[in-house]
């Protein structure tokens, strides 16, 4: 079952940003139960089942700067998840340009973060933001690097916790958080 599409000012917040699909937010989106197997090719590539859920790994395959499958046949999650900026413009609690500018603030941040990251750990990949977390994680001492190296490091660490707790605030909703500290 496809979702409702959203009104037309909703849709282009969501098309502008992104954050859902490209794994600034999210490492893995769940699936209903019936649509494994009757998916997108390069979803279905990406699905993996953990307990008796289903979800596909983020990024999705058919993300690239925007959907390039917003319109065909997609996960239900794809047309019915609604991040907080979402939920506070459709309640009105900020504007249409508010949040388009907050989309267009958090893509500024995200992307020096990358950029640093890249630049301190010298990999030239492209790798998401949840990916530079998950690479904090692993990594939290400083393994044999310059002293100067190693304040950057903790200064880009730093920068990365104060950027997710303001996806946290704008972006995830409170559901999402809820359920990821509950875990």
């Amino acid at each position: 079952m496809q979702a409702e599409k959203a009104p037309i000012k909703e849709q282009e917040i969501c098309v502008e940003c992104g954050f859902c699909c490209d794994a600034t937010l999210f490492v893995h989106a769940v699936l209903n139960p019936g649509e494994k197997g009757n998916l997108p090719e390069r979803i279905e590539e990406n699905v993996f089942s953990k307990g008796d859920r289903d979800y596909f790994r983020q990024p999705c395959r058919y993300f690239e700067g925007r959907c390039t499958i917003y319109d065909r046949k997609r996960a239900d999650v794809c047309g019915s998840y609604r991040c907080q900026l979402l939920k506070d413009f459709s309640e009105e609690k900020i504007s249409f340009d508010q949040a388009m500018e907050m989309v267009e603030k958090a893509m500024e941040v995200r992307n020096e973060l990358l950029d640093q990251y890249g630049k301190l750990s010298g990999s030239d990949r492209n790798i998401p933001f949840t990916e530079v977390l998950k690479e904090f994680g692993k990594n939290p001492g400083q393994d044999g690097r310059t002293a100067s190296a190693g304040v950057e490091y903790e200064l880009l660490l730093a920068r990365c916790n104060i950027f997710e707790a303001l996806l946290i605030k704008h972006f995830r909703s409170v559901d999402d958080f809820e359920k990821l500290v509950m875990k």
